[in-house]
């Protein structure tokens, strides 16, 4: 018996964060407890997986994808009714039928999931299998947000994102990546004007939470903010976060290296980022005491309600005063004798 959380989870599969992990296309069964309580008794099979060494590289955590199987039963039409429950929650305020999204996906099948997924979240979904097809249907309407693949036959997502950058109406649309080229590929495309990147496989909830969070107007109308490390140190940051409350999701960028701050109320919960050289992992405070030492680099804060487990266990002032008595202690000329 194997005990391990996800927070990816669907009405067909979920993503289970372990490094317990079995061959592809094993059939096991699974007991999933929800957050209410509930108790489900499901059978699944491993349908794909991220290794432990993978997962250090990307910043992520190893685990395996399962895929339900086995027959519909009161199990699986009770996890249903709680995905469609929680969807609504996520992506209710705010939204209206009205938001418009464009799908640029080359293959026909993926390209008819996530248009009827986003469809059923709410959006009105466009989708073509070339950047051409989609330009041509931004002369006619403006979308809310453009969904491209990053590797494309006659244009990468990336080049799209430095086209949509100079056209007149697309500017200052939103474009979301999809691909699993790895960390620089990303990295290069946050340096084009990426709004943000979904690695495959992704599940069809994470697809909707992403594009609702930089399509789907804020309720408050709040804007991000973003900037250099040159100018704003990241424990200002945080501690700018903490005195205001703020919630969202922090990404900081320097050359190779991309990391990812989840803030609650002003608390972080969450931190993605590779681990440290020679580390098998590390824990997430020990990611965020190295964030600290990044003097260089550039943030983009994206407002989003965040919720989930706190990882971190410490507050931002606590954290940031941890940092500073471990730096006087390395810089300091000598140790003092009593």
């Amino acid at each position: 018996m194997v005990e391990a959380e996800t927070e990816d989870l669907s009405a067909r599969g979920l993503f289970i964060r372990t490094e317990a992990l079995l061959p592809v296309g094993e059939e096991t069964d699974l007991r999933v407890i929800l957050p209410d309580g509930v108790t489900l008794e499901l059978r699944a099979r491993v349908a794909h997986m991220l290794m432990p060494a993978a997962a250090r590289a990307l910043g992520r955590h190893a685990g395996m994808g399962f895929e339900l199987i086995g027959a519909d039963s009161t199990a699986r039409m009770q996890l249903r009714s709680y995905v469609d429950n929680l969807r609504t929650e996520i992506t209710s305020p705010g939204l209206s039928t009205t938001t418009q999204v464009i799908i640029i996906e080359p293959s026909p099948p993926l390209r008819t999931r996530m248009a009827r997924c986003l469809e059923a979240a709410g959006f009105k979904a466009s989708a073509v299998g070339t950047p051409t097809e989609a330009l041509e249907m931004c002369t006619v309407w403006r979308p809310d947000a453009i969904v491209a693949a990053a590797e494309m036959d006659t244009m990468s997502g990336t080049d799209l994102a430095y086209a949509m950058s100079e056209h007149a109406t697309l500017s200052d649309v939103p474009l979301v990546l999809t691909g699993d080229e790895g960390d620089l590929a990303r990295l290069e495309a946050f340096r084009a004007g990426v709004r943000d990147y979904i690695p495959k496989p992704f599940l069809e909830e994470e697809l909707v939470i992403r594009v609702h969070r930089v399509a789907a107007p804020s309720p408050n109308n709040s804007q991000g903010l973003r900037g250099s490390l040159d100018d704003i140190a990241l424990g200002t940051l945080l501690s700018l976060f903490e005195l205001e409350r703020k919630s969202g999701i922090l990404l900081v960028l320097r050359t190779g290296e991309i990391a990812r701050v989840f803030v609650a109320n002003g608390k972080i919960l969450k931190v993605e980022a590779a681990a440290a050289n020679g580390a098998a992992k590390d824990r997430p405070k020990d990611r965020l005491m190295r964030l600290l030492d990044w003097r260089e680099g550039h943030f983009e804060f994206t407002p989003a309600a965040v919720g989930g487990p706190d990882e971190v266990g410490v507050t931002v002032t606590a954290l940031l005063l941890e940092h500073a008595r471990q730096h006087d202690e390395q810089t300091s000329p000598g140790t003092r004798k009593r």
